[in-house]
């Protein structure tokens, strides 16, 4: 990251904050997750990093604070914590304090946690390596290694590796491991110390098991641009050899974008200036600080899930998916909820999402709570391109009557019977599926606390549901199995039978029951994320580099990007909701519509013009694929666009109108 970045960086950080203010969600985000560390002296952790080890335990690590806040005064040692219950509960097993080895902790962070894969030197796979980030520029190397041999309950330092720099900041950050295609253990890190560039990716390589390194080497970066700063790499290697390299790239357009390069031994990354390619789709993508997760789900190629800092989403706290190598990406809900900022470090500033099985995902990572910012970590299980978030709050919609699971009557006592009925919006038929073990959810009530329940442990096929208080049997236990199409059917841990829809098209008020797996549509229920948000985003100019922003009630072009005039959501279209509304952020209500040819901020009227002249067709951007264009509702061909400085329709009839016509989405 570094000095030559901060100004930036802090402008970015200042957006982060003023969003965590100007959002906000109809219903409250429960995927928070289970607290790993939570400080009311130290508010600002950050940068997560998890390992799954051989016995199964997770053991993750932070960095407490981020310098630019506090001068590293006061810096304590770095804590390392331990999960056996994947994730939901966490305890401090070891730390490693620098000042014992003749260092400085307090010029010391963005540390990261790796497990040797298999024997590296002399090391036996299950090895742990710890390193972190030295930019005391006193300290003749750059970063430090320390290994342990007990799963992470003691550390003897092992090495170190970039020597100080004379150029630049001499520094270098955020280090990542992998071993390479013939067996050797090799670092990834950006490098501020080269002459001519303002940061590029850099790595060394040892072959005695990181003892000593060598072989330095370039892998992004240009001495020609100093806009370009590569930052935050993050390697994994797929089931058919490959590897993929994604990291963050400032300077280059799409701006902060995440992009992934492949290697076939982890060594050759190809021309330094080949930027790789961006991860998302359409005009969203993922942004800024990646974390990653490879999981070998049975598929023929397996699947990445990558999610960004500040992602460019339709809906807050998504991640990317791809079944392809990266060749085309979707969407899939992730498993925390991270949204928010606290001071200068931001929430979701660079965590890990990590399996823990071919389906379970668990992301550790930065969550604002109240005032402060904590480390937390939350489960999801994956099917492909679905998930169930461990907290989250949905709907359960039977695919044969398209009637929800109801809770009959809110408030009821625990022994009611739990019934189908027709979508209210009511907390009735909103349910919390909260992740136990062995691939098992209970399921809980959101108006009432209780969870679904096979009464008396009954066998019997065609026995009712009802709701009981939380007794953590198996009678209260559900395997999801997805099905395909967000369907998923569920089945009861103790009776083995299926949530069912009694007599297939079955009227509203008819009770659930459990039956035998029969295959049937009446047994398919899809889960429907209830908890969700429209995040706040702003509209970036492709050709002058100004914002959209307010004035006076006119829309305008010369805004900046973090001002509370520039800010916007967009939401379902008012007069279609396949299509767009563009409404402030700030002023809640308040739509960009077009009047008379020109563009304005109006508050809503509930009137068939109104709703048409709010209401914008989302396109491809004329000149970058990365970028959006707004076609008006009402009149095909014509689009939103800037000229001198004022927002207005107009046909597009040359490439001049077609660079007005295009927005970056941020």
């Amino acid at each position: 990251m570094g000095r030559s970045v901060r100004k930036g960086w802090l402008l970015v950080l200042s957006l982060v904050m003023l969003l965590s203010v100007l959002g906000g969600a109809s219903v409250q985000a429960a995927t928070t997750g289970s607290v790993v560390s939570s400080s009311g002296t130290e508010t600002e952790p950050y940068y997560a990093r998890a390992v799954k080890l051989g016995n199964g335990d997770v053991l993750t690590t932070f960095t407490r604070r981020f310098p630019g806040n506090t001068g590293w005064v006061g810096m304590k040692p770095f804590p390392i914590y331990r999960s056996s219950d994947n994730g939901k509960s966490w305890s401090l097993l070891s730390e490693i304090d620098p000042n014992n080895y003749g260092l400085n902790r307090d010029q010391q962070g963005m540390t990261t946690l790796y497990v040797l894969p298999q024997q590296v030197g002399a090391y036996p796979a299950g090895t742990l390596l710890f390193a972190s980030t030295d930019w005391d520029n006193s300290s003749a190397y750059t970063i430090h290694i320390w290994r342990s041999t007990d799963n992470g309950a003691t550390w003897q330092l092992h090495s170190h590796l970039a020597a100080r720099g004379t150029a630049g900041t001499k520094r270098t950050w955020e280090p990542e491991f992998a071993v390479t295609a013939d067996g050797r253990l090799i670092c990834y890190y950006s490098d501020e110390r080269q002459p001519g560039y303002n940061q590029a990716l850099a790595q060394e390589i040892s072959s005695d098991g990181g003892l000593t390194w060598g072989s330095y080497s370039l892998t992004v970066g240009s001495s020609t641009n100093l806009d370009w700063r590569p930052g935050m790499p993050r390697v994994v290697r797929v089931k058919n050899g490959t590897y993929f390299m994604f990291f963050e790239m400032l300077g280059a357009a799409p701006n902060f974008a995440v992009r992934f390069k492949t290697s076939t031994d982890g060594i050759n990354w190809g021309s330094p200036t080949d930027l790789g390619t961006v991860v998302g789709t359409g005009i969203y993508r993922a942004s800024q600080t990646p974390e990653v997760a490879y999981v070998d789900d049975g598929s023929p190629n397996g699947r990445f899930y990558v999610r960004g800092m500040t992602d460019v989403v339709p809906t807050a706290n998504k991640m990317f998916t791809s079944s392809n190598y990266g060749a085309t990406w979707s969407l899939v809900d992730a498993p925390l909820t991270v949204k928010g900022s606290n001071q200068n470090t931001p929430a979701a500033w660079s965590g890990t999402l990590l399996p823990l099985d071919h389906s379970l995902l668990l992301e550790v990572n930065t969550v604002k709570v109240g005032s402060r910012n904590e480390i937390r970590a939350n489960v999801a299980q994956m099917s492909g391109d679905s998930s169930i978030v461990s907290g989250g709050i949905y709907k359960l919609i039977n695919q044969n009557n398209s009637l929800l699971l109801d809770n009959a009557g809110g408030g009821s006592p625990a022994g009611t019977e739990v019934i189908q009925w027709n979508d209210l919006g009511l907390d009735t038929q909103w349910w919390v599926p909260d992740y136990r073990s062995n691939g098992f959810f209970r399921v809980m009530n959101v108006n009432t606390g209780l969870v679904l329940d096979d009464p008396n442990g009954v066998t019997t096929p065609g026995t009712k549901v009802v709701l009981w208080t939380d007794n953590y049997l198996d009678t209260q236990r559900w395997k999801f199995s997805y099905k395909g199409s967000g369907y998923y059917t569920s089945m009861n841990e103790h009776s083995g039978l299926m949530l069912d829809n009694a007599g297939g098209g079955s009227p509203a008020g008819t009770k659930v029951i459990q039956w035998t797996a029969n295959g049937l549509d009446t047994q398919n229920w899809k889960l429907q994320r209830v908890d969700v948000e429209i995040p706040v985003n702003q509209l970036e100019s492709y050709n002058i580099g100004n914002y959209v922003r307010v004035d006076a009630g006119r829309g305008k072009m010369d805004g900046s990007q973090y001002a509370p005039e520039s800010q916007w959501k967009l939401v379902p279209g008012l007069a279609d909701p396949s299509a767009v509304s563009i409404e402030s952020a700030t002023y809640p209500g308040y739509y960009l519509r077009h009047r008379d040819g020109k563009v304005w901020l109006d508050p809503y009227a509930n009137t068939t013009l109104y709703k048409n002249d709010a209401t914008w067709r989302l396109r491809t951007g004329f000149s970058s694929g990365w970028a959006a264009s707004f076609e008006t509702y009402s009149f095909s061909g014509i689009y939103l666009r800037h000229r001198s400085g004022v927002l207005e329709i107009s046909s597009i009839t040359n490439s001049l109108d077609q660079a007005d016509a295009t927005f970056y989405v941020k």
